[in-house]
């Protein structure tokens, strides 16, 4: 429970900057799922790790919220001696002001850390009880965080259109012409993923997600203004952009914005306020304008999607050698979590091929038992639990490789052995993970629309997960990535061919054990034009934890396909111990 900044020091600055209260979201200015440390103030103020979360601190108390994947483990980071931890599942923040806020409340906030969204629906849900919201020149937090770590300024470099499959100046005129369409001059682009993408750049601010934070905007010519300090790009970069784009130090960004006439495009709901401000103050007309970047960059060119299945093939050399460490270790007992998570990246960097990993696409997950009933548990010094024959391990783990982002969770049971709760539950999880697999649907389904195939036998047990069946993910970017996504909600895209995303159901049961099976899905076209999946993941499930009488002779074939698959496509990587051992657990489960 280590935090950086107090709260009492924090309702000191909150008194000197005349506040009653300040709202703290998970945020930075690029609002992205990940910060760097740097911008990471929900952390330094009440010391949660989690990636969903949000603040609310007044003079006298003081509230976080978190979603159904941190509720167990953020009791273990946060002092509820000081913080009321609240479920945002179940009921945001906004939703209960008058819990915690009274008539003539100034509730301060940071224009550059909420989306232009979120402060317009803030200042309503303030009215109702009679507060007021108002923009500070000075993040509290700022302003009393001694010592937070010096933002990351690392190269930004290119991104060789041997792995985008198109140049940036492609790009740039195919969006400009959507501009032209919309009326707009201009679209400023503050996701630094949707910069990435645009201009072919990545870098290494964040760890897990390859990109150099910075700002753009795109204008109706396809003349692009980036944002980043200019020391930071490299010689190379610079050699691959044209005459169209110039590079801006961000701290010029609030001037050139106000010089922009006329329509300019913001997705209200990732752009922060701070942005659309600058332009008002200039005179131009703030339209709501989705961040054009989205959709194209979720559908893969098929340079991109061929990238996908080799990223892939390579992962998955590296997961079924852990598989074969995990059941081979002569000791096992002296293993344990973090040892898990340091084995299978040590595999994963020794993975040779031509095409070079730069690491981890995001924190490994390996929880034991109990810990993996936390959905994104992530194991430290105190809550390491070693491994012993008879549970289960959960890893959930990726990789960044230049033509492709990987994201996998097997379970095994360790030592081989399981019980008859442990079988059910995984061989539930593998009955709606294979049915969503097989899904045919036609175009224009939602994945709302095919969330249910991959609960329906757990529900017929009364059994249900709280987080989404499947997210998109990035090519060399995001490892969750939208608009689309598999889930209860209905507020995703359609699904296209060419998105890729994942298919994760998973059982947890608090204290003893979880069980997640995820493969990663690419949406293709059949002759008929209905979509179906084609599974990019190649490693088999453990054969110990299936149960095959629960399994329909449908299902027993799928499963007996997919490994031939596996071993026809990476048993030729292997050799040796590690082919005996793929060869052994793909054989046929009849």
């Amino acid at each position: 429970m280590s935090v950086s900044v107090s709260l009492s020091e924090f309702r000191l600055e909150l008194r000197r900057q005349g506040l009653n209260a300040f709202l703290v979201p998970m945020d930075d200015a690029h609002m992205g799922e990940y910060s760097p440390r740097s911008e990471r103030r929900i952390t330094a103020l009440s010391g949660f790790k989690g990636s969903a979360g949000f603040i609310v601190v007044t003079l006298d108390s003081a509230m976080i919220w978190t979603d159904s994947r941190y509720l167990i483990a953020i009791k273990a980071e946060v002092d509820e001696s000081q913080w009321t931890i609240r479920n945002s599942t179940t009921q945001a923040p906004m939703t209960c002001v008058a819990d915690y806020l009274k008539s003539g409340d100034i509730v301060g906030y940071d224009a550059a850390m909420q989306t232009v969204s979120s402060v317009e629906h803030w200042s309503k849900a303030l009215a109702t009880v009679q507060a007021q919201l108002k923009p500070v020149e000075m993040n509290p937090v700022d302003a009393i965080w001694t010592d937070q770590p010096t933002p990351p300024a690392t190269a930004a470099v290119p991104h060789s259109r041997d792995f985008t499959g198109k140049n940036s100046a492609e790009k740039r005129e195919a969006l400009a012409a959507e501009l032209v369409k919309n009326d707009l001059k201009a679209q400023v682009l503050n996701q630094s993923e949707s910069v990435a993408w645009l201009l072919n750049v990545r870098g290494d601010d964040i760890e897990g997600l390859p990109v150099a934070r910075s700002f753009a905007t795109l204008h109706d010519t396809g003349a692009v203004d980036w944002y980043i300090a200019p020391d930071r790009v490299s010689e190379a970069m610079h050699q691959t952009l044209d005459n169209q784009v110039a590079i801006f130090h961000p701290d010029e960004m609030p001037a050139r914005l106000g010089l922009i006439s006329g329509a300019v495009g913001l997705d209200f709901k990732t752009c922060n306020a701070a942005i659309a401000n600058a332009l008002k103050a200039g005179g131009a007309v703030v339209k709501n304008n989705t961040d054009p970047v989205v959709l194209p960059r979720a559908i893969k060119n098929e340079t991109e999607q061929q990238g996908a299945r080799d990223a892939q093939r390579r992962d998955a050399r590296a997961v079924i050698r852990f598989g074969r460490w995990l059941s081979e270790h002569a000791d096992i007992t002296t293993e344990s979590e973090l040892s898990a998570i340091d084995k299978i990246l040590a595999l994963r960097e020794d993975n040779v091929d031509a095409v070079p990993m730069n690491g981890a696409s995001f924190g490994t997950i390996a929880g034991f038992r109990g810990n993996a009933a936390m959905g994104h548990y992530s194991a430290d010094a105190a809550s390491n639990a070693a491994l012993a024959p008879g549970g289960m391990l959960l890893v959930d783990s990726g990789g960044q490789y230049y033509n492709g982002t990987t994201d996998i969770t097997r379970v095994w049971a360790v030592g081989g052995k399981s019980t008859p709760r442990q079988r059910r539950d995984y061989t539930l999880t593998l009955q709606g993970h294979l049915a969503l697999e097989r899904a045919v649907f036609p175009k224009g389904t939602h994945g709302c629309h095919l969330d249910v195939l991959a609960r329906q036998f757990m529900w017929a047990e009364g059994i249900d997960f709280q987080h989404g069946t499947g997210h998109g993910i990035g090519s060399y970017l995001g490892v969750h990535e939208g608009p689309q996504r598999i889930s209860k909600n209905q507020d995703a895209a359609a699904l296209v061919a060419g998105m890729i995303v994942t298919n994760e159901p998973g059982i947890y049961r608090e204290g003893e054990s979880g069980v997640r099976i995820e493969n990663v899905e690419l949406v293709i076209e059949r002759e008929d034009g209905f979509l179906a999946f084609e599974t990019l993941t190649l490693v088999p499930y453990d054969r110990a934890l299936i149960e095959v009488s629960m399994l329909s002779n449908i299902e027993i074939e799928q499963v007996d396909a997919y490994h031939a698959r596996v071993l026809a496509e990476v048993g030729p990587d292997l050799d040796g111990g590690d082919l005996a051992y793929l060869e052994q657990v793909t054989s046929p489960l009849a």
